[in-house]
């Protein structure tokens, strides 16, 4: 809720901020950018420090995203896209590396994870994406509270589940033998961003 409530009301936001297309295209390209060159190293980096850490930053670095959207200033905004950009790389990262980890540990069967994914896509892609498309039509358009009442709802929501996450959950990491040093994952994004394959995947995901 706390991701799906904030994506139809970005654009609309800082079009009522009186930012142009132009603008507003350079905050999504942040966004976006922050979010290739993060999503390469910190699955890694949550690996090494810790996954439910890595999720606990996921709530805070977007709650503080959150919170940017409350400025008007341009500058401001965009640090709000660069966090919310490495938000996202962690959000598609380390929930499921802890969740797979966890699993194992426990010593449950292999096929109630396939079960417990399949069950994440409907609730969190599916029902949960509806719910909070309509709660966040609600905030805005029904009850009159502004195009920035979604992402005040969605740090809240935030809130709640930092506060699951640091009272029911353990840490788990990965292999230590396969972790890299910062420079040595830079370089590898690098390479993986630049090779031809990745550029043709950007370039049809834009279209």
């Amino acid at each position: 809720a706390g991701d799906w409530l904030q994506g139809p009301y970005v654009y609309y936001l800082y079009s009522t901020y009186g930012f142009g297309k132009g603008e507003i295209g350079q905050l999504f390209i942040a966004g976006f950018g922050s979010s290739m060159l993060f999503g390469t190293i910190v699955g890694s980096l949550a690996d090494k420090q810790g996954r439910r850490r890595a999720c606990v930053t996921y709530c805070i670095t977007y709650i503080l995203s959150c919170i940017t959207k409350h400025s008007p200033e341009y500058k401001v905004l965009m640090i709000g896209r660069v966090l919310g950009g490495i938000a996202t790389s962690l959000l598609f990262s380390a929930f499921e590396s802890w969740l797979v980890a966890e699993h194992n540990k426990r010593g449950f069967e292999q096929q109630w994870l396939s079960l417990t994914f399949s069950k994440a896509i409907f609730l969190g892609n599916g029902l949960i994406a509806i719910l909070s498309g309509l709660f966040g039509n609600l905030l805005v358009d029904s009850l009159s509270l502004g195009p920035v009442a979604p992402f005040d709802a969605a740090a809240c929501f935030l809130a709640i589940g930092m506060a699951i996450i640091l009272s029911s959950w353990t840490e788990n990491y990965g292999d230590a033998s396969e972790n890299k040093d910062l420079l040595t994952q830079f370089r590898g994004a690098a390479v993986a961003i630049t090779s031809g394959r990745v550029q043709y995947l950007l370039l049809i995901s834009m279209h």
